[in-house]
C-alpha cells in the first residue's frame, strides 16, 4: 500500500520571486530581449527600405476614434527613426547591458550587487522603449530629433531604467581596489555617458530652446550615444571575449589604455561635429570634424591590439563560433571608421546631405561591427548562462554569413545610393530619372536588411535549441594564467 508522504519526506519547493535575482538572470534576460528587438529592428529596416522603393504605396495615415481622435502616420518620417531607435536602444543597448552584467562579475570576482535591481531596469527601459516607438506614429506625440523622439513621460521611465542599470554596475565595481580591466573602463564611461546624454536630450521635451537649438542638441546627443555608448560597449565586449576564448593574454595593456584615453577624448569632439548649422561658429564645427578624424587613431589601436591578441590561435577562425564573429566585427569597425572620417570632410558632407549616405555608414557600424561583436559575446555567454552545451553547427554558419552579407549589402547599398544621389542632384537630374537610378541600390539594401533579420532568427532558434535540447554541463574555469588574460 502506498502511504501519504510526511512533510519532511517531501523535497522543499523552490521559491520563485516576482523579480528574478539569481546569478546571471539579468544578463540572460537582457540578451533574450535584445534578440527580440533585433528582429523588430530588422523588420522596421525592411519597411524603411520599402518606403524608399514605393513611397506612395507604403505611406498612409488613419485616425483612431479615441477622444478627439488620434492621427496615426506611417511614412518615411516615422519609420526611419523607429528603425534607428529599435536598433540602437533595443537590440544594441540591451545586448550591451547583458555584456555588462555578464562580464563585470567575472572580472571583479564578485557577484553582481543586485540582479533584481538590474531586472527592474530591464523592465523600465524596455517598456519605455516600446511605448516610445509606438508613439512615434502618433502625430504630435513625439519630437523629431534623432534618437530623441520619446515624449517626456516615456523618457522619465527610461531614465529610471538607466539609473537602475548604473546602480547595479557601480555598486559592484566601486568596492574593487586598483585599476579595473579595460572592459570595465569602457563600460563605466559608456553607462555614465548614456545616462547623461539621454537626460540632456530630454531637456527640449520640458523646455524648448528654439527649433534650431533643439535640433542641434538632439544631433549632439545622438552622435555622443553612438561614439561613447555603442562604440565603447562594443570594444569592451571584444576586449573580454577575444582573450578569454583564445586563452591568450591581452597583447598590450598599455596600448589598450592609450586607445581608451584617445577614445575618451575624441568621442566627445566627434559629437561636436554633428552641430552642422550656419548658426554654429566655423571653428566649433571644424573642431568636431577634427575629432571624427582623430577618433580613427584609438579605434585602429584597439583593433590592432585585439588582432595581435589572437596571434598563435588563428586556426580558431576556421571553425564556426566566437572568434569568427569577433574578427568579422573588427573588419566592419575598421571600414566604418574609415567611412566616418571621409564623411566628416566638408566636400563630402555637401555632396551627401539629405541622402542615404549617413544611414548607410550607421548601418555598417551598427548592424556590422557592433552586431557581430555582440554575436560573439552571445556565442560565448549563452552556454555559461544556461549551463548547457552549445552546438556550433549549421545555424552558427547561417547566423554569421547572413549577418555579414546582410550588413555589407545594406550598408554599402545605402552608401552608394547616397553618392549617386548627391552626384545626380548636383547635375540637376529630374526626380523621376533620379529615383529610377537609385532603385537598384535600394533593392540591394532591402535584401541586405532581410538577411540581417534571417540571421537574428537563426540566433533565436539556436538559443531555443540550446535551452530545450542542449545537454546540461558544468563548465570548468580556465587556469589562472588563462583567466588573467581577460581578467586584468
Amino acid at each position: 500500500m502506498t502511504r501519504k508522504l510526511r512533510p519532511y519526506d517531501q523535497a522543499p519547493k523552490r521559491k520563485r520571486t516576482l523579480i528574478p535575482n539569481a546569478p546571471d538572470s539579468a544578463a540572460g534576460l537582457f540578451l533574450v530581449v535584445a534578440i527580440l528587438w533585433l528582429l523588430a529592428a530588422a523588420t522596421l529596416g525592411i519597411l524603411a527600405a520599402g518606403e524608399r522603393l514605393f513611397p506612395d504605396v507604403l505611406k498612409f495615415s488613419f485616425s483612431v476614434p479615441l477622444g478627439s481622435g488620434i492621427q496615426v502616420d506611417i511614412s518615411r518620417a516615422t519609420v526611419d527613426p523607429a528603425f534607428v531607435d529599435a536598433l540602437v536602444y533595443g537590440w544594441l543597448t540591451n545586448a550591451a547591458f547583458a555584456a555588462v552584467f555578464f562580464i563585470t562579475p567575472r572580472l571583479t570576482g564578485t557577484r553582481l550587487a543586485s540582479d533584481a535591481v538590474a531586472n527592474m531596469g530591464l523592465a523600465a527601459w524596455n517598456l519605455a522603449l516600446a511605448a516610445g516607438i509606438a508613439l512615434l506614429y502618433v502625430k504630435g506625440a513625439s519630437s523629431v530629433g534623432s534618437l530623441a523622439e520619446f515624449p517626456w513621460p516615456v523618457k522619465g521611465l527610461a531614465l529610471l531604467g538607466l539609473l537602475a542599470v548604473n546602480g547595479a554596475f557601480w555598486r559592484t565595481l566601486l568596492p574593487i581596489r586598483g585599476l579595473p580591466y579595460i572592459s570595465l573602463l569602457y563600460f563605466g564611461i559608456g553607462l555614465l555617458a548614456l545616462l547623461g546624454l539621454f537626460a540632456l536630450a530630454s531637456i527640449p521635451s520640458l523646455i524648448s530652446l528654439g527649433a534650431t537649438n533643439d535640433q542641434l542638441l538632439w544631433a549632439f546627443t545622438a552622435r555622443g550615444i553612438i561614439t561613447y555608448w555603442v562604440l565603447g560597449a562594443t570594444l569592451g565586449a571584444l576586449y573580454y571575449v577575444i582573450p578569454r576564448v583564445t586563452r591568450n593574454p591581452l597583447y598590450s595593456g598599455g596600448l589598450a589604455l592609450l586607445a581608451f584615453i584617445g577614445w575618451l577624448a575624441f568621442a566627445g569632439l566627434s559629437a561636436i561635429g554633428a552641430l552642422i548649422d550656419p548658426s554654429v561658429p566655423y571653428a566649433i564645427t571644424s573642431l568636431g570634424q577634427a575629432g571624427t578624424l582623430l577618433l580613427l587613431a584609438p579605434t585602429f589601436l584597439a583593433i590592432a591590439n585585439l588582432l595581435a591578441t589572437i596571434s598563435g590561435r588563428w586556426s580558431l577562425i576556421l571553425s564556426p563560433g566566437t572568434i569568427q564573429f569577433a574578427v568579422a566585427a573588427l573588419a566592419f569597425l575598421f571600414v566604418t571608421a574609415m567611412l566616418e572620417s571621409v564623411g566628416s570632410l566638408r566636400s563630402v558632407q555637401g555632396l551627401t546631405a539629405g541622402t542615404d549616405w549617413g544611414l548607410g555608414v550607421l548601418v555598417l557600424g551598427l548592424l556590422g561591427g557592433s552586431t557581430l561583436a555582440f554575436y560573439a559575446f552571445a556565442d560565448h555567454a549563452f552556454p555559461r548562462i544556461l549551463r548547457r552545451s552549445w552546438s556550433e553547427g549549421f545555424l552558427a554558419h547561417a547566423q554569421l554569413w547572413t549577418a555579414f552579407a546582410g550588413a555589407a549589402l545594406a550598408g554599402f547599398g545605402m552608401v552608394a545610393a547616397g553618392l549617386v544621389q548627391g552626384s545626380l542632384q548636383a547635375q540637376g537630374t529630374p526626380p523621376d530619372p533620379l529615383n529610377l537610378t537609385l532603385l537598384a541600390f535600394r533593392l540591394v539594401a532591402a535584401g541586405g536588411l532581410g538577411l540581417v533579420a534571417l540571421g537574428g532568427f537563426a540566433l533565436l532558434v539556436n538559443v531555443f535549441l540550446l535551452y530545450t535540447e542542449g545537454p546540461p554541463v558544468e563548465y570548468a574555469l580556465p587556469p589562472a594564467e588563462a583567466a588573467s588574460a581577460a581578467g586584468g
